[in-house]
């Protein structure tokens, strides 16, 4: 398998992050999915409340960047964009079914990853 075959994340730069260390990164990788940075904030658009959408989609941006999820960043960046824009929040409907459609994506590929640690062993 290579490194372009899992979507929603970039492996090869986010074991760079962590100085290739296989076992730090499925760590990372366990606590991404278990934050549920994307459930939180579709909740918060849900509810309506802008200050939770602001602060979740910031949030979300921070760690899809620092992991190298490129999708899941620029979609953030670009709710987070939107709100300080004064944007309503239903101008950001396609932007969560894309966030949404994203991140299941990304949780399937560390799953994988989590489920069968010799593809991190491959690809390091």
């Amino acid at each position: 398998m290579k490194s372009e075959d899992i979507k929603g994340l970039d492996v090869k730069k986010g074991l760079s992050i962590v100085s290739n260390n296989k076992a730090v990164y499925a760590k990372l990788l366990k606590s991404f999915a278990n934050n549920a940075f994307c459930e939180q904030l579709v909740n918060a658009i849900n509810d309506g409340d802008m200050d939770q959408v602001r602060q979740k989609a910031h949030s979300l941006k921070g760690v899809a960047g620092n992991m190298y999820m490129d999708e899941l960043f620029e979609l953030s960046r670009l709710i987070e964009a939107d709100i300080k824009e004064g944007q309503p929040l239903s101008t950001t409907d396609d932007i969560v079914m894309r966030i949404v459609d994203a991140n299941k994506q990304t949780m399937e590929s560390i799953n994988m990853l989590l489920e069968n640690p010799d593809i991190l062993d491959a690809l390091g």
